[in-house]
């Protein structure tokens, strides 16, 4: 008898633990998960802001302070907590690697997890973020990309510039280092590297009828479109985006030439296909003919 009662007891106190509900909210759950995230990567030197998300920033920048009414250019990376890249913005998210950009009002900048970080920075700095979902995407994520609830690790980059223009070249700059060619840059802020000059006789113009080999490139390797010489492009050259109609004069037929062309100068502010917004490109060109 004594035995049945005490095994009475025993179910009812499981079945009393099992049905206990997690009275923890959202937020503490969260942070929680950080914490955790936190300890299992050995990431140090990290704060927690009021707002709730954790953030260190790596290099505070040496350019002049920023506030919320100030026009910026930022880059960022976005990754939930297994390390997976977070595409939001076209067929990619613009990213320190791909060397795309961002261009907003700093109050506009958005979600509020986002602003909220950067404003901590100079121009020139750098931060990184783990931000909870309700300072993210929230409950409803981001299209197919961002599930709800997501926890977003995000690091952030303010280039110490006042436009495009010296942005996209302290982007080609720095991309240009890794290439063991000699680049040139000409008056328009396209670098280029003429690897043959070519023997035709045919003088390149914008109305010159044009046909390619090529291969285009984002900065982190991306192939994103190419023709070959069995099947190249064949196009008037006004047809092109301005970097080429800039660039391929420089050459004649049979010439090859590498150009490293900022985005105001190939496809702006619009992404294209596996482009991101404010892409500079990498095209490496051979021209195989020209009509006139």
């Amino acid at each position: 008898m004594i035995k049945k009662i005490l095994s009475l007891l025993i179910i009812t106190s499981l079945a009393f633990v099992a049905c206990k509900k997690d009275t923890r909210t959202l937020n503490q759950i969260q942070d929680g998960e950080i914490q955790a995230f936190l300890k299992s990567r050995n990431l140090t030197g990290f704060q927690k802001d009021s707002s709730g998300y954790y953030y260190k920033v790596i290099n505070e920048g040496t350019g002049s302070a920023l506030t919320y009414p100030d026009y910026i250019y930022y880059l960022q990376t976005l990754k939930d907590l297994n390390g997976a890249i977070l595409k939001i913005q076209g067929n990619q998210t613009p990213t320190i690697e791909n060397s795309s950009y961002l261009a907003n009002y700093l109050g506009y900048v958005s979600p509020t997890g986002f602003r909220e970080n950067i404003i901590k920075l100079h121009k020139g700095g750098t931060i990184r973020a783990i931000i909870p979902s309700y300072l993210a995407f929230g409950k409803d994520g981001f299209g197919s990309q961002v599930k709800g609830n997501t926890i977003i690790d995000a690091t952030f980059t303010v280039p110490n510039v006042d436009n495009r223009f010296s942005l996209a070249d302290s982007l080609i700059t720095a991309y240009k280092a890794t290439i063991p060619l000699s680049f040139t840059r000409d008056s328009t802020g396209i670098y280029y590297s003429i690897i043959n000059q070519g023997t035709g006789t045919d003088t390149v113009t914008v109305n010159s009828t044009i046909k390619v080999a090529y291969t285009g490139k984002l900065f982190d390797g991306t192939v994103f479109d190419s023709a070959t010489a069995a099947k190249p492009l064949e196009s008037p050259l006004y047809g092109l985006i301005s970097g080429w109609q800039n660039a391929i004069p420089k050459i004649r037929s049979g010439g090859k030439i590498r150009l490293l062309i900022p985005s105001y100068l190939g496809y702006g502010s619009t992404a294209s296909g596996a482009i991101p917004p404010n892409a500079p490109l990498d095209f490496e060109i051979d021209l195989l003919g020209v009509t006139n």
